[in-house]
């Protein structure tokens, strides 16, 4: 057999590597580094291999050797912060960022970069307080500097928006201040640019996400873009370059070929993303998630159309005054909740989706369904506050015989995070804790029709999950406060009529209700009633889409 020579090597190993498949690569360019361990050319390869795939303890002890031998390698010090940053070691990339600030190999960005970072899963109460002030504090500084960063050469701050909403605090005035300093820092995001409708036309509208695609938002969102009426309505959906191409995404290409809508790509330069809308003239932007995407953040803070309006897909405010509305239901606000945000609440009866009953191949039996003493809070780990922790554990205390269900992260990162928290807590029975890996769509429903009772996290709960629980009918306990982020469960249940709806008013209540309901006795029955009144009011909502018409037209 003839051997292959180590250049034939490494062109296979890059191969695998154009082509996705990381694991042969990385075995591949981990074969060359026996003979020649020092070579950069094979080390810069196997650290995106590992990079790419996920691997980031594994990537972040190659890019150590790559610092070692040419710590002036390009944009090795970046590369580097990233991989802290998916691992979630805050505290050490504000440590590499300094050095590499100190040697000169990192931009002018990375001083304001590192006092903006926010872990994902924090320690604790402190912890938030801690960053939440070095935030503030950066925010002040930008103020009253008179610098300039350049968007478009990459010098693009990552700001918290996302991460710092995932608490119990009020962010509105750190949001207003974020606004005011990045459009001191990017001049770019002082553009205005409005265009008045012509009398007969119809009205263009255009829809931005990245994630018009097999994602939450595509989900909530797709039939109530499609409830629109063409002979009113000229419609846009503004994907992102790095919108991944899946069933909902292709569900909007053939409303093209059906000529209902138009899909572009925005280009990735922000002055070209400008150009754009200039150039198209919309009447209205609507933004379905604003601070999931930093790229589609950033444009949500210049004035690209008369009415721009943001929703539910992350229920937080921007504090910025380019947003003028915000879309919810009555059912999602209090007397309180308007004084949080920057936006005017633009309210309609029902919660402003049309949500299709979700379709599942193999359900489960009546007997899966009757189990007692099964909780779950199928959350992403990043939604877990420190408070509640202290929840999950007395809940285990007051139920015996109780298991709780929770879902590792995919790199396990947050899982791990997450444990070391709990084993800080007294008597918190961790062998009765399952983690459960990542599940397929199926799996999950079922897993959620197994459970007695879910958990809505503190803060920040449950959304899309709480629909596809409705499939089966679990109940989930719920604590909502002022914040539209913590009521989207307590608003389904209204919109659902249900009676005596499992929504408390403190964590004692939570951790009581929570246990009576895992052990009733005619726990089936419970369940059948919510799915009954699910699909009733909840699911195919299409007088949702009737309303979403009106209050688009009435903007006009």
């Amino acid at each position: 057999m003839k051997k292959i020579s180590t250049e034939e090597l490494f062109k296979i190993a890059y191969s695998h590597l154009q082509n996705k498949n990381y694991s042969k690569s990385i075995e591949l360019f981990n074969k060359i580094l026996t003979n020649y361990p020092e070579n950069l050319s094979v080390l810069r390869n196997l650290l995106h291999a590992y990079a790419f795939s996920g691997d980031f303890n594994n990537a972040e002890n190659t890019i150590k050797k790559v610092i070692k031998i040419n710590e002036k390698e390009p944009h090795v010090y970046q590369f580097y912060a990233s991989i802290l940053k998916n691992q979630d070691k805050i505290d050490e990339m504000i440590n590499l960022i300094q050095e590499g600030l100190n040697k000169n190999l990192m931009n002018s960005k990375w001083k304001y970069q590192k006092e903006l970072l926010f872990p994902v899963v924090v320690k604790d109460n402190q912890e938030i307080n801690k960053f939440r002030e070095k935030i503030n504090n950066c925010y002040d500084q930008i103020l009253k500097n008179n610098e300039q960063l350049s968007y478009d050469n990459d010098q693009i701050i990552q700001t918290p928006h996302y991460e710092s909403s995932y608490n119990q605090h009020d962010n509105l005035e750190l949001n207003i201040k974020s606004v005011k300093a990045l459009r001191k820092i990017y001049k770019e995001l002082n553009e205005n640019f409005v265009t008045e409708k012509n009398e007969n036309e119809k009205i263009k509208i255009g829809f931005i996400s990245e994630f018009f695609t097999n994602h939450t938002i595509g989900k909530l969102f797709k039939n109530i873009i499609f409830s629109l009426d063409q002979t009113k309505f000229d419609i846009f959906i503004l994907h992102s370059k790095k919108t991944k191409v899946g069933n909902i995404f292709n569900e909007f290409i053939e409303k093209e070929k059906n000529s209902f809508l138009k899909n572009v790509r925005l280009p990735e330069k922000l002055s070209e993303k400008i150009n754009f809308f200039k150039e198209e003239k919309f009447n209205i932007l609507f933004y379905p998630d604003i601070g999931m995407s930093i790229e589609m953040y950033y444009l949500s803070l210049i004035r690209l159309a008369k009415y721009q309006i943001m929703s539910w897909g992350h229920p937080e405010t921007t504090g910025s005054e380019s947003i003028d509305y915000f879309l919810c239901s009555k059912s999602l606000i209090t007397e309180e909740t308007s004084k949080s945000y920057s936006e005017k609440l633009l309210l309609m009866d029902h919660l402003p989706m049309i949500y299709e009953i979700p379709k599942i191949q193999h359900k489960i039996n009546d007997n899966e369904l009757s189990k007692n003493n099964i909780y779950s809070c199928p959350q992403t780990i990043f939604k877990f506050h420190p408070d509640f922790d202290y929840i999950l554990s007395e809940i285990l205390k007051r139920d015996k015989k109780g298991v709780l269900y929770l879902i590792k992260d995919n790199n396990k990162i947050y899982y791990n995070k997450l444990i070391e928290r709990f084993k800080k807590i007294e008597n918190f029975d961790l062998e009765r804790v399952i983690f459960l890996d990542p599940l397929n769509r199926d799996n999950y429903i079922n897993h959620l029709g197994t459970s007695s009772v879910l958990l809505d996290p503190l803060y920040f709960g449950a959304g899309n999950s709480f629909h596809e629980s409705m499939v089966y009918g679990t109940p989930t306990v719920t604590l909502p406060t002022k914040f539209i982020k913590s009521r989207i469960v307590s608003a389904a249940y209204i919109q659902m009529e249900i009676e005596s709806p499992p929504i408390v008013k403190n964590k004692n209540e939570y951790i009581e209700l929570a246990t009576e309901i895992a052990n009733k006795k005619n726990l089936l029955d419970t369940k059948k009633y919510y799915q009954i009144k699910a699909r009733e009011k909840l699911f195919n909502t299409f007088e949702a889409g009737e309303e979403f018409n009106k209050i688009l037209l009435n903007l006009n």
